[in-house]
């Protein structure tokens, strides 16, 4: 997560980069976690969520089971 911060913090400055963070990622984490729960068990599920105000875009890949693993990969 560290470094999304710095790379938002190197597209809308210090400070903005991470009040962007704070106020975007909560609700495109949760919407993700709800696609990859409602996806069958082994499914890889990959969503993109494009920022606002076309910046960036957040890039979220994972696969549904006992231990489920997301990469989160951001577009500038």
């Amino acid at each position: 997560m560290e470094e999304i911060i710095k790379q938002l913090e190197n597209i809308y400055g210090p400070g903005k980069g991470l009040h962007v963070f704070n106020t975007i990622m909560p609700g495109i984490l949760a919407d993700f976690h709800k696609m990859l729960e409602s996806a069958p068990n082994g499914k890889e599920v990959f969503e993109e969520y494009r920022l606002e105000d076309g910046k960036a875009s957040v890039i979220l890949k994972g696969k549904r089971s006992s231990k489920p693993q997301i990469s989160i990969k951001l577009n500038p």
